[in-house]
């Protein structure tokens, strides 16, 4: 027994960079037929796209370096198309720096590959929205928005002109225009077999939705006006039975997915609520479920179909378990599970062998010992607003009187976060730390009252409801309140920084990533950026109460920076294209003109969402150790 706890005590987490690396498999995609897969993996300290059999059988390899892989999309069942993106001004256009996304078609038959559009002297080389591929004869087609460079170049910067939907050839590259854009944002439903269904625009001038059957100027199916802040007015693709289009729309009291026949128009019928994510068949792209964003809950309308997705889930007891992929038949299902000692796994389910094969483990060098447990707390805001949030606590240590670390998520508007594996979150427990993360009012997942409670408490309501949780953990003995830091990315960093300047006595330190610090600046930045379409400005300013008349330098971390009482460390990308590096610049001016300790790192070629692995090593190692200096665990 003594030799037992001798080797326990002495049993080292592992290096912290672990934690930092991307995930050694992602993107995981079953082909419609459910013969072949596709993922993103590491290969040694290369990463590459594989295509196997699902026997195994490799089928293709090409190696993808640093490129910032987002998506794989099939083409059948012998091409794909692998979307990236890249924080760039392209060339010739005066506007600023933004992260365009661009694609790579492989025939998995020839081998053979090209950039799409790299060569056009007319389209932009990138994409604004993937609308689908269609079978037309022996012809494959990838429906896309995009603009031309005679259309973009002179008006560009008013930002109130639209992309047009175009259709390539797959085979050649070859791109004719499709559908004009209509009068607004807009989103197009195409047909398996490339017919225009509907065409669907929100005008941010005129604050209305519109929905035309086939192309723009089609018989008028719906109409919604709307709030100048509300972008969830929008076509959201094939309904369930050929000749449906979906609308999703967010009313006063819920979000609905409505489906509508486009020979009839009128309200249609509404076949799920909630913020949920919809489910479309392999090849027909029809509707055929959703999925929960709060627990990952899968809801098929074909009950043979809901038993095969039960019985996979059911294969994993004591887990979480996602379902990633897919065939047509739903022969074949790609899961993904993680636990209290799963650091996340890809499984892929053949449902007729009644089987599962392990793919690969998502973060191979954590080991099960060494995952935290998480699980999901329960309490109250101040106000009575029931709230919850995700607890990790450190692998294999006693859940009393912990140090703790708050890391609220970003967004704000967003699902918010589970009992789920969390890199992040598990770096910090690996270092002896309880992690807290709360999803305070607004969080999405809780229901549109909970959304609407938001509205107004940004750095107020929004902000207790982080600290209540803490207080609410040290009541329970979990940790304590003494030994807290708070730590947070986008508006995340935010919650961070008001954390000690709007708030004081409750954490002896502060790290934020890519936060906003002045929200009279960013609101700003924000307008002149997105032009006459002031959806995203009325949001922020909805939210931040500024619509209401209540004074943004209140609720701004650098306009209250004299009053900050820990140490603070900002740490941000240069290539930022959302919350723009000068709003960490500010803070840092701000706290050094009040003479209040701050540290500034900055991430060269990092864009918002640390997609790079040297830079998620990097923020790792310095917000760890930032947090270890001011708010020891031992």
């Amino acid at each position: 027994m003594a030799a037992f706890a001798v080797g326990s005590a002495a049993r080292a987490a592992p290096p912290l960079e672990v934690y930092g690396r991307l995930p050694a498999v992602d993107l995981v995609d079953l082909a419609p037929g459910g013969e072949s897969f596709a993922l993103v993996a590491r290969d040694g300290d290369a990463r590459r796209l594989f295509v196997r059999k699902t026997d195994g059988t490799p089928v293709f390899v090409a190696a993808v370096g640093d490129s910032k892989v987002r998506d794989i999309q099939w083409i059948g069942d012998d091409q794909l198309v692998v979307f990236g993106s890249s924080t760039m001004q392209l060339p010739d256009l005066s506007f600023e720096k933004m992260e365009w996304t661009g694609g790579v078609h492989i025939d998995l038959n020839t081998k053979a590959s090209y950039i799409l559009m790299k060569e056009s002297h007319t389209y932009l080389p990138a994409m604004f929205g993937w609308y689908g591929q269609a079978q037309i004869g022996d012809r494959w087609y990838g429906y896309f928005a995009d603009y031309t460079y005679e259309q973009i170049a002179p008006t560009y910067q008013s930002r109130m002109i639209w992309p047009d939907l175009y259709r390539m050839d797959m085979a050649t590259g070859k791109v004719e225009k499709a559908a004009p854009a209509g009068a607004g944002d807009t989103d197009w439903a195409i047909g398996p077999d490339g017919a225009l269904l509907a065409t669907g625009a929100f005008d941010a001038r005129g604050q209305g939705f519109k929905l035309a059957a086939g192309k723009w100027g089609g018989p008028t199916l719906l109409t919604r006006s709307a709030q100048a802040g509300d972008a969830e007015v929008h076509l959201a693709g094939l309904g369930r039975t050929p000749g449906t289009v979906l609308v999703r729309e967010r009313n006063d009291q819920d979000t609905v997915v409505r489906e509508i026949q486009v020979s009839q128009g009128g309200e249609g019928e509404v076949v799920t609520h909630g913020d949920v994510e919809l489910l479309r068949g392999r090849l027909s792209r029809q509707l055929i479920g959703w999925r929960e964003g709060s627990n990952g809950a899968v809801h098929m309308f074909d009950p043979a179909l809901q038993r095969r997705v039960d019985a996979s889930r059911k294969a994993f007891p004591g887990l979480n378990v996602t379902l990633v992929s897919y065939d047509e038949t739903f022969d074949h299902l790609v899961m993904l599970t993680d636990g209290s000692d799963d650091s996340g796994t890809y499984w892929l389910v053949d449902i007729p062998k009644k089987s599962a094969r392990r793919i690969d483990h998502a973060n191979p060098l954590i080991k099960p010992e060494d995952v935290g447990p998480v699980r999901m707390i329960q309490y109250k805001a101040a106000d009575g607003l029931e709230l919850d949030g995700a607890l990790t606590l450190p692998p294999g240590g006693a859940a009393k009187n912990l140090p703790l670390v708050v890391l609220p998520h970003g967004g704000p508007i967003v699902l918010g976060d589970g009992a789920q594996f969390d890199w992040w979150a598990q770096a910090f427990a690996s270092r002896g730390y309880a992690v807290f993360q709360p999803n305070y009012r607004g969080t999405l997942g809780h229901g549109e009252a909970f959304r609407k409670a938001a509205y107004g408490e940004l750095g107020r309501k929004m902000q207790t409801d982080v600290s209540d949780g803490v207080a609410a953990l040290a009541a329970q003995g979990i940790i304590d309140p003494k030994r807290a830091c708070i730590v947070g990315a986008s508006y995340g960093g935010y919650a961070a920084l008001a954390g000690v300047t709007l708030q004081h006595g409750l954490y002896r330190c502060a790290v934020s990533v890519a936060g906003v610090g002045d929200f009279g600046r960013m609101i700003t930045w924000d307008s002149v950026r997105d032009g006459s379409d002031m959806r995203g400005v009325n949001f922020w300013r909805d939210l931040s109460g500024a619509s209401a008349g209540q004074n943004l330098a209140d609720i701004s971390p650098v306009r209250q920076a004299a009053r900050a009482d820990a140490p603070i460390l900002l740490i941000h990308g240069l290539d930022d294209t959302v919350v723009p590096i000068e709003q960490s610049k500010m803070m840092e001016k701000a706290l050094k003109a009040a003479g209040k300790p701050v540290e500034f790192v900055t991430m060269a070629g990092e864009d918002h969402w640390l997609s790079k692995e040297p830079s998620r090593k990097a923020m790792l190692a310095a917000a760890v150790a930032f947090v270890e200096k001011h708010n020891p665990a031992n």
